[in-house]
């Protein structure tokens, strides 16, 4: 199971999204988290032992990440793999465990084992004038379409502010998305404005409002936001200040705070199963899209020429069943 925390930057999307990841993280052995923001302040707000380790930038190593999951595949005949690329039956494929050598390899491990985390990366005086966030993004986008999780796993992202996730292939990526605003107009626009460039993603988009101190600042919410799309009514938090002053011990009280809201989230995410029949169909629709767009142009090649066509996500869980047992 998948879920994206996005909205507008001060909403307090990345301190929702940690403590979302506290609480799961208490209650599932397990827990994947992903910081897929340029700002990439996830780990400082986890707050957790151990991730503070040295690990490697998905960005900084997009190239790797994408060569290892390419696999034994022949159905490229020499073409790039890129982010969005399908996977193969001969690809290779990440379980969300701490044995899973993708996440050993890349992730920070809280002490204790039970929550590993990945991080995009931010930028780095050597991308000035010469990157956008999306190209480090590819590593990611090609992660997730090769990550055989199911109903007992847990991945928790963290993504770029604003409508920004809409532009690559990680749109497709999770079960659900989840908007923090605020009760102001700046910030529910941004939701608005997710909802109007894709509306398909809106039967999957919910909303959590914080900071909502009075029934004027809930009305306002609700003015925007039907009452079933709406999660959660989160007020402004003492803890959080007083964590956010240097008090870590305020965060277990801001947690507890929000109990009622990550409980609803996280039924909410449960009731959504993936159907990997659509998912693959929305991959390889996004991955002829952007082919047609600019990649065919920029590689000079076809990159959706020949892909493997007899590949489905079910088969690929059930080959990595098999070689669990064999390996047992």
């Amino acid at each position: 199971m998948r879920i994206a925390f996005l909205g507008k930057g001060g909403a307090g999307k990345t301190t929702t999204a940690a403590g979302f990841i506290r609480y799961v993280a208490k209650r599932y052995p397990y827990v994947l988290a992903v910081d897929a923001d340029v700002n990439a302040h996830l780990k400082g707000a986890l707050h957790v032992d151990g991730l503070e380790d040295a690990a490697y930038e998905l960005g900084e190593v997009r190239g790797e990440i994408i060569e290892y999951l390419k696999g034994e595949r022949t159905d490229l005949n020499g073409r790039d793999m890129v982010g969005t690329t399908p996977p193969s039956l001969k690809s290779n494929f990440i379980n969300v465990s701490p044995t899973d050598p993708t996440i050993a390899k890349y992730a920070r491990t809280s002490g204790d084992g039970k929550l590993a985390l990945l991080t995009v990366g931010t930028y780095k005086e050597s991308d000035v004038g010469g990157a956008c966030y999306h190209v480090k993004l590819s590593g990611l986008q090609a992660f997730f379409h090769h990550l055989l999780d199911g109903a007992a796993d847990i991945v928790v992202a963290d993504t770029t502010a604003g409508t920004d996730n809409v532009a690559t292939s990680l749109s497709i990526a999770y079960d659900i998305n989840v908007f923090v605003v605020e009760p102001t107009r700046k910030s529910l626009q941004v939701y608005l404005d997710f909802l109007e460039v894709a509306p398909h993603l809106a039967e999957k988009t919910y909303v959590v409002a914080n900071k909502v101190d009075s029934l004027e600042d809930e009305l306002f919410i609700l003015k925007h936001v039907s009452r079933e799309k709406l999660l959660g009514l989160v007020p402004q938090s003492r803890h959080l200040k007083r964590f956010e002053q240097g008090k870590k011990e305020a965060l277990e009280d801001f947690m507890k705070e929000q109990e009622g809201v990550f409980a609803r989230v996280l039924e909410t995410l449960k009731a959504k199963p993936r159907n990997w029949e659509n998912y693959l169909a929305s991959l390889r629709a996004t991955h002829t899209k952007v082919c047609r767009d600019w990649l065919d142009e920029y590689y000079n090649q076809k990159l959706d020429d020949g892909l493997d066509s007899d590949f489905t996500y079910e088969k690929a869980i059930a080959a990595g069943k098999a070689r669990q047992l064999i390996a047992v």
